[in-house]
This record gives C-alpha cells, structure tokens and sequence, in this order.
C-alpha cells in the first residue's frame, strides 16, 4: 500500500502526508501497551486473569477411633485422590473392564461335540408335525450350541492403568464426597495412643489376634453389635471395611452373623466395584495412604 502510494506521488508535500500518517499509526500501537518490553509481553499482560486463583493440591481426612469414631485429627491427602471430579465415562470403562476379567472363557458344547446320532428322529414325512432333525439340534433339550465358542475364547479387556488409575480416584472420591467414607487412625505426629479413648482402637480390629477364647469371642460380637446400633449402620445394606492387614478376628466375627452384608477386604485386592457397591466404607490410615500412592495421576 505504500509501494503504490508513492509511485502514484508526484510532489514531495504528498510523501510528507504520508510519512506523518504511517508515524501517527506507529504511536498508536506503542500506546496499546505502554509498559510492555516486547509484544509477547503486551499479549500476556492483556490476557492475564486479575481474578485467577490456584486450586488446591491438597484435602484433608478427619481421622477417627474404632469403634467410638471420635474424631482424632486432620490428615491431608491429594486432591487428585479424594477430590476428584464426578467421570461417570471413566467409571463406566473401569467397571467393564474388572467385570470382564472376572469371566472365565470355558468352551461352549456345539453340535458336532456331543453324543449322540447324526440320524433323524423322525421321517420327513407323514407325520402330521414339523419335521426334525438329530438329537443334536439347537432347539432341543439337550441338544448342542449353534455356532458354539471354540479355543481360544478370552473374554478378557484391556484398560490403560492410568485410567484406571483415575476411576479408582473418582470412585473414592464420590464416597468421600457424599460423606460415606470414613478413615480409622491417627497421625504419626500425634502418636498412636494421644487422644485416644482407652476402649478404642487406631485399627479395625476389636479382638486381638493371640486371644481366641470364647468369652473374648463373644464380647467381641457384642462390641460389634453396639458399633452397628450407635451408628445406625443396621439398616445400610453394604458396608466395607479396607484394612492394612486382614484382621481375621473380626472377619470371624463378621462372617457368621453378616455374610453378605459386610465385606473386609486387604488394601491390595481392593476393586471400584467394591467401592461403589458400598453404602459405607471404613478405611484404615496405611491403608489409605498405600491406595493413595499406587493410584497417584500425574
């Protein structure tokens, strides 16, 4: 444009016009970012939120006694694992996923695999019925599989781990969340025993592992009992209870009188349809602390 226009010139008061015009548009430019070295930094400072805040990278856990619950103190744990946000998707894929690995591909008895005669029952013929085949059909009692399953029959599906990853923390999350999960323990700064009740616990466990006698056996049942009752946990129709090592004591206790209704289960077997199939979840402090580690998202 200012190739033309000075060709098109014809006297110097014409290229005196436009040398003033291109430098009046020069000190407009400069005055769009006054205090900028260089226009990448007029480009941050014009796109700069004044208002934006860092989210936290940090949640803290309430740690209680068992079996009273008395609140012991705070402990802090990474957003990403207890704070993080609702991903029905990601929890769709994960529970697909430990569905289908729990199949067992077993072969399917087809037609050619089973016993009996190739010869049909009945004529074509004369009758009066729907004519038929061997013994061997589909649509009989007993009969084989049409297009039964052959080798290799693998049900299983593959799930990148840090996707699974994630749902493990959005299943943990969404309990924490809706105020479901509770952390059995106390920090190591506190010590163990300050603080805490001298009928309670820092660990899931209310009879102890060398004592097996009956009238332990028994008191231990009532202590579980009153524990239900206080927290009205008699109504809830699942409850889990993920410890750092499995307390066979008190899944003795457990498994006579509430089968199906309480599950215990070790740190590492714990899976996301464990999780979200648990209307309460009792979680020992290692425990949590190991889930938090082996499931941490960069």
């Amino acid at each position: 444009m200012l190739k033309t226009s000075c060709t098109k010139a014809s006297s110097p008061r014409s290229l005196q016009l436009i040398s003033q015009s291109v430098l009046k548009r020069c000190q407009s430019t400069i005055q769009q970012a006054p205090n900028a070295s260089s226009p990448a930094e007029a480009h941050v400072k014009l796109n700069k939120l004044p208002h934006a805040a860092v989210p936290p990278s940090y949640t803290l856990a309430t740690t209680k006694s068992f079996p009273s619950l008395e609140p012991l103190s705070f402990v802090p744990v990474p957003s990403s694992f207890l704070a993080a946000p609702l991903r029905r998707d990601i929890l769709w894929k994960a529970v697909v996923f430990e569905n289908d690995n729990k199949r067992t591909g077993n072969i399917v008895i087809g037609r050619s695999d089973n016993g009996y005669s190739r010869r049909k029952l009945h004529k074509q013929k004369g009758t009066g019925k729907a004519r038929v085949g061997d013994a061997n059909s589909p649509i009989r009692m007993g009969g084989g599989r049409a297009f039964g399953r052959r080798e290799p029959n693998n049900p299983h599906t593959d799930l990148p781990y840090k996707v699974y990853q994630q749902a493990f923390n959005v299943a943990l999350s969404h309990q924490y969340r809706e105020g479901k999960l509770t952390v059995i323990g106390n920090t190591e700064v506190l010590g163990n025993d300050q603080g805490v009740h001298e009928c309670d616990t820092v660990e899931m466990d209310i009879v102890p592992n060398q004592d097996l006698s009956t009238n332990v056996h028994e008191e231990g049942e009532l202590i579980f009992e009153n524990f239900l009752r206080k927290h009205n946990l008699k109504n809830v129709k699942h409850i889990l209870f993920i410890t750092n090592e499995f307390p066979e004591n008190l899944h003795s206790l457990i498994d006579e009188k509430y089968g199906k209704k309480i599950t215990i289960m070790s740190k590492e077997f714990v899976g996301i349809n464990d999780i979200l199939k648990a209307n309460r979840v009792f979680v020992e402090l290692p425990a949590l602390e190991y889930l938090a580690v082996m499931n941490h998202v960069e």
